[in-house]
């Protein structure tokens, strides 16, 4: 039978005798009572829907008869059949809903290297035409970041506010981590203004619990993940060109080939990505840059410019510190102290370093990178093994 999971209690690492559908709206009674006002941050996708849909339910309950405030942001490089399915929410009268349609910094990743760009930027070709009711700040070309976003969403409302998401723990270790930061309240967040507050109330759902809700509630979603199940992608909703969708930009024309085709008319250099990202995927030489500290801020320094030079920098320095300060302190499980050169390398590749570095188990190519022999490896098995009894 169809049911949702118990909650997960994080702290002891148990299960509780409570659904996380249950759980979730006893969340946003809280977050309701914590508050002077409240909106859902909505994507269009599965989970922010479910947020949307749980908040509706709650006011119901209590017989708040205010319309739910929601938010959505258009980031120009997604699908049309999402965008319409947003719009048709926003045409049902049902919330107050601010649409904005506003230059926006955001990324792409080609060729092994992320270069940022402008959501709806004016100066240059749109991939289509937001809609007519869209908000609109053209006069900022450069793009909000999200931050200033965050902070326009919230003009306008008063008091203490709460910015409701649909982010889930099992969406990867990132998002479990910023649940895990405090153990009893893992579904709200500080952020960088006093009186707004980031919150979670399904962090604690799984994909399979948000289909099922869906499901028992007689719930349409937008045919988005229809089609990524049918073309064997993973069911996310973002623009295509950022770094983590890198490994199924090519599955993009079959997905959507007019999105495809619309999309590389105004980004022409994603077709190399598209004919030869797999092979860069696999290169963990990096021929030409030496296997050191040296050579991978050179690597750096030619492959990545502006804030996304700096950003790396800094975590690349944080790993690297925390690699020197457990080798010297003998309290490393591994010669690198699980910080090989070739994942630093790769991690800066691939563009993950928008979220800090979790330390990596070493394999053999590790060792080999960095010079040592493939007798250094097994050794330093051994040695870890008798260490870990």
């Amino acid at each position: 039978m169809l049911d949702y999971a118990p909650q997960k209690d994080t702290k002891h690492k148990k299960y509780i005798p409570k659904s996380v559908y249950t759980a979730s709206k006893e969340r946003i009674k809280e977050i309701i009572n914590i508050t002077d006002d409240r909106i859902v941050m909505f994507s269009g996708g599965k989970d922010s829907l479910v947020v949307l849909n749980l908040v509706q339910e709650v006011y119901d309950e209590l017989g708040i008869n205010e319309k739910v405030k929601v938010a959505f942001f258009d980031e120009e490089l997604i699908p049309d059949f999402v965008i319409d399915f947003v719009i048709d929410i926003y045409k049902s009268n049902k919330y107050d809903f601010r649409y904005y349609a506003i230059p926006l910094k955001s990324f792409k990743h080609s060729m092994g290297v992320t270069e940022g760009y402008v959501q709806w930027d004016p100066n240059r070709e749109w991939v289509r035409q937001p809609p007519s009711f869209a908000i609109t700040l053209n006069d900022n070309p450069e793009g909000l970041s999200q931050y200033n976003r965050d902070k326009l969403v919230c003009e306008g409302l008063e008091g203490n506010v709460a910015m409701i998401k649909g982010l889930r723990a099992d969406e990867g270790l990132y998002r479990l981590k910023s649940c895990l930061n405090k153990p009893h309240k893992t579904y709200i967040n500080k952020t960088e203004y006093k009186n707004i507050i980031s919150c979670k109330p399904i962090y604690d759902w799984t994909e399979k619990d948000v289909f099922v809700y869906f499901y028992k509630n007689n719930i349409n979603y937008n045919e988005n993940y229809d089609k990524q199940t049918w073309n064997k992608q993973t069911l996310r909703l973002a623009t295509p060109l950022l770094p983590e969708h890198r490994k199924e930009w090519y599955k993009l024309k079959t997905y959507d080939p007019d999105f495809y085709n619309r999309i590389v008319k105004i980004f022409p250099e994603m077709i190399l990505q598209d004919r030869y990202g797999k092979e860069i995927q696999k290169d963990d030489n990096f021929e030409g840059y030496e296997h050191t500290i040296k050579g991978l801020n050179k690597y750096i320094e030619d492959n990545l410019t502006g804030d996304d030079k700096n950003l790396c920098k800094k975590r690349i320095a944080t790993a690297l510190k925390t690699r020197i300060n457990l080798i010297q302190k003998g309290e490393n499980k591994n010669i690198f102290a699980s910080y090989p050169l070739r994942v630093l390398f790769m991690y800066v590749r691939n563009c993950t370093f928008k979220r800090s570095l979790f330390p990596q188990k070493p394999v053999l190519k590790d060792y080999l990178f960095e010079g040592y022999t493939e007798e250094d490896y097994i050794n330093d098995k051994k040695q870890n093994n008798i260490k870990n009894k």
